[in-house]
């Protein structure tokens, strides 16, 4: 068949302008899928700096609640906080997070600037994403346990070995890293590290890179000036079946409870120059007390040792019921399975205070507070911290306790 050429070249004119057509309608489809595709990216960058905003304001206002948070820089902590969560968003979303107490909780607010369509002209200097949240603390919970551990001392708080904590209602916070080793657990009502908690069985799971809590008593005067300087080189022992009162007074002796004895300390502060030790089967027993150990002054009890110390009531220790010097470096050592209470505040702020017996430590106590260097459980070891406070005679001191403590937690917004 023949074609004539008329004809030939009308049909490539017509495929000509189908081409042209073709690719102007391409021009506009590209652009409609960018954008769609620039919109999807825009409300996935909203929903992460969202997420963001939320978690920083919860992590603000749980760190305003823990005791001294308004000496914190809690509003720099969650900035940083919600900065952190995004910076993989930073070379094409330029970011800007702001935090503050209000009357309403803790505020979070972001803002971030990306460029938009046609030399940011579509909408005009570029799409600005806004975000805002703020959290409350719905109720106090108390600081229980606080390891105080320098720069040099990595692990503040460590279980090992089968040992536990159990301070269901209130927060067990490390200002190092924590650690729980060899089926060892931390049960809490909050658990929290400056650094990182490492290991299994924290129970809800720990929160790392937690402002450091301040030292609640760090104003405190606690040693006694030249009371120690001329010891007494005779020890006070109390053994076999007998049983001795001792006064509240300044002891620069050794005193050495062993055997079945018993010794029971009268009311009062007990400053105590040397060691205070109790072995055997021995009793150690008092009410409305506080022992204070001097830089060299120590406290053990071992073997199967009762212990039943219940803090002062009144006076400039109330609430306390251990306490060493900021010189004393030694360790306050419990390796009993009958340490039954331990009723107050333990505040050892250079010391550590070691756990190492099977069996639990304070839980016949209504409350107790421990503040410590280091703390170390180990060898099947259970420290029990109850927190009924209204149902003791003994204050808690300003600061710990029910007297601070972050809350439970929600977003408002």
């Amino acid at each position: 068949m023949l074609w004539s050429s008329a004809g030939k070249t009308k049909r490539r004119g017509e495929r000509g302008n189908l081409v042209v057509i073709t690719g102007l309608m391409a021009i506009p489809l590209s652009m409609i899928v960018v954008m769609t595709l620039e919109m999807v990216s825009l409300s996935n960058e909203r929903s992460r700096m969202q997420a963001a905003v939320d978690a920083a304001a919860l992590a603000g206002a749980r760190e305003l609640a823990v005791a001294g948070g308004a000496a914190r820089d809690a509003t720099g902590f969650a900035e940083a906080f919600a900065l952190n969560q995004v910076t993989d968003l930073a070379p094409r979303v330029s970011m800007n997070f702001t935090a503050s107490q209000t009357v309403n909780g803790f505020q979070v607010s972001g803002v971030g600037l990306r460029a938009s369509f046609f030399g940011n002209m579509v909408p005009p200097g570029g799409f600005k994403i806004e975000v805002s949240a703020i959290a409350e603390s719905l109720n106090q919970q108390p600081l229980c346990i606080l390891a105080l551990p320098e720069t040099e001392v990595p692990i503040g708080l460590s279980a090992i070995s089968n040992s536990s904590i159990q301070a269901d209602n209130c927060l067990v916070h490390s200002n190092r890293d924590m650690l729980t080793r060899d089926n060892a657990a931390i049960r809490a009502g909050t658990i929290q590290a400056f650094g990182t908690a490492t290991g299994t069985g924290y129970a809800p799971a720990a929160n790392n890179g937690a402002l450091t809590v301040n030292d609640p008593f760090h104003g405190r005067n606690i040693r006694r000036s030249g009371v120690c300087n001329t010891l007494n080189p005779v020890p006070l022992v109390v053994t076999g079946n007998s049983s001795q009162s001792l006064a509240a007074a300044v002891h620069t002796r050794n005193i050495i409870v062993s055997g079945n004895a018993t010794l029971i300390l009268q009311p009062g502060e007990h400053y105590f120059c040397r060691e205070l030790r109790v072995r055997g089967n021995a009793t150690l027993h008092g009410d409305n007390l506080v022992l204070i150990f001097d830089e060299a002054g120590t406290f053990s009890a071992a073997d199967n040792s009762a212990i039943s110390l219940t803090g002062r009531t009144s006076g400039d220790w109330a609430g306390f019921v251990i306490v060493a010097t900021r010189d004393n470096l030694d360790d306050m050592e419990i390796s009993s399975s009958s340490v039954d209470k331990l009723l107050g505040t333990i505040y050892v702020p250079e010391a550590t205070v070691v756990i190492d017996a099977a069996g639990s430590v304070a839980e016949e106590s209504k409350w107790s507070v421990v503040v410590a260097k280091e703390i170390k459980l180990d060898k099947n070891a259970r420290l029990v911290i109850n927190t009924d406070y209204a149902g003791s005679g003994v204050p808690v001191p300003a600061g710990v306790g029910n007297n601070a403590g972050p809350g439970g937690l929600r977003l408002k917004q």
